[in-house]
């Protein structure tokens, strides 16, 4: 079992940051070469595996991290590579460096990714050499970003969405992701740059470039070798994952609003599911019983061997040397060395295969050299020699056996971490089984409710509420009204005879001569006025109808209709930007709340008074909201009372 090795860098002051400050000095205080610490948040001293300065380069990271991953990854164990920090940290130019496009191995900026890239295949290089071809290699490489908690393919032209799956046999996977064999650096880094210039990417008030969503770029590296003695072919199989997280990010330092702040709410989200998995698994080396939710976010399921799984696992922790910046660097060391303090159980990936005869025979020969050893064991030394040089198994052979059988405990190894894997997942299912239940005893009992109401109302029921039969009658009675608003004349025509109607009563007025031939039949005064009146009856009647029963409604209406619908729409998107707010205000309330549970914590294990001081003050300067000062208040309070008593 290993710990998860952490690596911390820090960038160079930018410019923006030396305007706000308006000083030079670092928040980081260096104590030696691998502790520090930050004096104006009074922390405790940090030590870690590696500490860069600002003067560190690329190819230092390299040394200290890409190549020991490579190097593991080629033996067969799985490999992975987080880069941590707040926005702006210099995340990204780690991972990939500073340029957009691949410029060769001369290029001395160029980032952590097409260094392993070049280290990887250089390897698989020698490999081949030296064992004069007897070991072929084949890398497949995948690209994926988790944006807003959904995966996305970076390799396909119309980015689709992929689900995240698990199998008995392959643990859990990306379904449905495309895959790209690979066959020299050249080729891979144009595979990451097609996936990279895909990615979601805006700016902020405190990054130019600011990355909205987890990257992670997967390398499969399968190897095959092919034994000269027996025929069988060893093969190993090693994931290599490579992730850039997108940066924590606070709103009153980022001004995000909008779309911007809906993408910060569900990064801090997954950061704090991160961040949770990890003081989960921290409890759990500390013997302490805990259940660890990777599920609760895509990124900690996705990438659960990495986290207290079957993986070499590197974290590279990217921190601001500003002033204006200290409790995010404070935080981003927090989570940093609470990670180091998590045992994976990395094995190497590899299996036996050959054809039936060869297994079967393999197996037999073996059977009979353990039943030799365990009958010679007394007198091995002598049973050895006398074995040799009778014909029997040879030291050789007894070396094959012993390999096989620490195989065979691997692979029972493997079972009962797979077996443990399984048991996790039916405690997830049976507690997800018993909020399911507990939803349908509340549905039921609120049903239960309804009912007797219903029961209620109707044993209470005035006498003058409808009746069946009364209902019936008003059915035929707006029946018989639909059929009298069908036989009226149509709206149109008689609109039509009030004109003429109109222009008769005119030409009455006007003149009192009759027509000439062929113009229409002349009417007395009396006659158009009564023709009128019977008319405009006619229309209020039909008026009042479609009023009562507004079957097609006119043109005000729909005017009406689009202008609600306007309106609802504005108060709609008004509505996401409130809920967008909330989110992240939920966040930051999550987050204050974690710093008082840590401060709980420490003030539990202070050994001095000035120490829990400390502790109190630290606690205090990272919190923001006032109902968590408020509480931290109390709770400080209460332990120095303790304290004095």
């Amino acid at each position: 079992m290993d710990n998860i090795q952490v690596f911390m860098r820090i960038r160079p002051l930018s410019e923006d940051e030396y305007r706000r400050d308006r000083t030079t000095e670092s928040a980081v205080r260096f104590l030696s070469e691998s502790t520090v610490s930050i004096p104006s948040q009074r922390t405790e001293n940090f030590t870690f595996d590696f500490v860069g300065n600002e003067t560190c380069t690329q190819q230092d990271v390299f040394d200290a991290v890409g190549r020991r991953a490579v190097e593991r990854c080629m033996q067969g164990y799985n490999g992975t590579i987080f880069a941590y920090g707040q926005t702006g940290s210099g995340k990204t130019f780690t991972m990939q460096g500073a340029r957009d496009e691949f410029t060769g191995p001369t290029d001395e900026l160029r980032g952590l990714i097409p260094r392993c890239f070049e280290y990887l295949f250089e390897r698989i290089s020698e490999e081949e050499v030296r064992t004069n071809g007897r070991v072929k290699y084949l890398c497949r490489a995948s690209y994926v970003e988790i944006y807003n908690e959904t995966i996305y393919d970076l390799l396909d032209p119309v980015m689709r969405t992929c689900a995240v799956r698990e199998d008995i046999k392959r643990g859990v996977f990306i379904d449905n992701v495309t895959e790209e064999t690979v066959q020299d650096p050249t080729e891979a880094y144009d595979v990451f740059m097609r996936g990279t210039h895909s990615r979601h990417v805006s700016a902020t008030a405190m990054n130019r470039e600011s990355s909205r969503s987890h990257s992670l770029l997967m390398l499969v590296i399968q190897s095959m070798t092919q034994t000269e003695t027996d025929g069988l072919t060893e093969v190993r199989e090693s994931v290599f994952n490579l992730v850039d997280l997108a940066g924590s990010e606070r709103q009153k330092l980022a001004n995000t609003t909008g779309l911007r702040l809906k993408e910060a709410a569900n990064i801090n989200k997954s950061l704090s599911t991160l961040g949770n998995v990890i003081n989960s698994l921290v409890d759990i080396n500390s013997g302490k019983s805990r259940h660890v939710n990777y599920r609760d976010s895509k990124l900690t399921f996705l990438l659960r061997d990495s986290l207290g799984g079957n993986s070499v696992t590197f974290i590279i922790a990217n921190v601001s040397p500003a002033m204006c910046n200290d409790a995010e660097t404070a935080s981003t060391l927090r989570f940093a060395q609470r990670a180091k303090m998590i045992r994976n159980k990395a094995v190497v990936n590899h299996d036996m295969q050959g054809n039936v005869p060869q297994l079967q025979a393999e197996i037999q020969r073996l059977k009979q050299q353990l039943e030799q050893a365990q009958l010679a064991q007394p007198h091995s030394a002598a049973v050895v020699s006398e074995n040799t040089h009778s014909g029997g198994p040879s030291i050789k052979e007894h070396a094959t056996a012993q390999y096989l059988l620490l195989l065979a405990l691997r692979k029972l190894q493997e079972s009962e971490s797979q077996r443990s894997r399984y048991a996790e997942i039916i405690c997830e299912l049976k507690e997800s089984l018993d909020r399911k239940r507990r939803q349908i005893q509340q549905q039921n009992l609120v049903l239960k409710l309804h009912k007797a109401e219903i029961d209620t109302l109707r044993r209470n029921s005035p006498e003058h509420v409808v009746s069946n039969a009364e209902n019936a009658t008003l059915r035929e009675e707006i029946s018989s009204l639909q059929s009298m608003l069908s036989a009226q004349p149509d709206y149109t025509d008689l609109l039509i005879e009030n004109m003429q109607l109109n222009i008769e009563l005119d030409w009455i007025q006007k003149s009192q001569e009759p027509p000439a031939v062929g113009a229409p039949v002349g009417i007395s005064r009396n006659e158009a006025q009564q023709a009128l009146d019977t008319l405009v009856e006619s229309r209020l009647a039909i008026v009042d109808i479609c009023s009562d029963v507004p079957i097609i409604p006119d043109d005000s209406v729909y005017d009406g209709l689009e202008e609600r619908i306007k309106q609802a729409r504005h108060q709609i998107n008004d509505l996401e930007l409130h809920r967008d707010k909330l989110e992240f205000q939920i966040a930051s309330i999550e987050e204050d709340w974690q710093y008082v549970s840590d401060g709980i914590r420490d003030l539990a294990n202070a050994a001095t008074p000035e120490m829990a001081a400390s502790i109190a003050e630290r606690t205090m300067d990272s919190i923001v909201g006032d109902q968590a000062r408020n509480a931290w208040s109390s709770v400080s309070a209460m332990h120095r009372n303790l304290n004095e008593q």
